[in-house]
């Protein structure tokens, strides 16, 4: 039986796995492995898009609630990475990859009513890197997932 944070985890996965402006999710990832993807792949714009788990940012114990006896915050790590060469073409792939997982996120806070809310709440932390001769565009997006559990996790 899957704890309710892995539940809200496999939402989020669902959730984002269903835009058709995304390639398939990744769960944790080695890091190693996803830029080796991006240096051989053949498109000319590759990106991946990782799901790891985050920090807990609050616990609150509901008395009086029956068996689902708290509500946990926790964020998710959205982790968008695309490849290409530089300039205006990787940076509108980029541009588009993070605008899709707001989007997949705005559509359906509730995760299917798997969650209480889902959102972002802070901007994404930027970066950039390469792989290979590709410059790659990094996106940390964090996605706070508000749940009910019988369990503090």
């Amino acid at each position: 039986m899957s704890s309710e944070t892995e539940v809200a985890m496999l939402a989020l996965k669902a959730t984002l796995d269903a835009s058709a402006d995304l390639p398939a999710v990744r769960r944790d990832p080695v890091f190693e492995d996803v830029f080796e993807e991006l240096t051989i792949s053949d498109p000319l714009y590759a990106s991946i898009v990782a799901l790891r788990h985050g920090e807990a940012v609050e616990t609150t114990r509901r008395f009086g609630d029956g068996p689902d006896a708290y509500e946990l915050v926790r964020n998710a790590e959205v982790e968008f990475y695309v490849s290409g060469p530089e300039g205006d073409g990787l940076n509108a792939a980029f541009d588009d990859g993070v605008s899709a997982v707001y989007a997949a996120v705005e559509a359906d806070p509730t995760l299917g009513d798997d969650v209480v809310r889902a959102e972002i709440v802070e901007q994404p932390t930027l970066g950039t890197d390469q792989a290979g001769s590709k410059a790659v565009l990094t996106a940390l997006i964090r996605v706070q997932l508000t749940y009910v559990s019988p369990r503090s996790y």
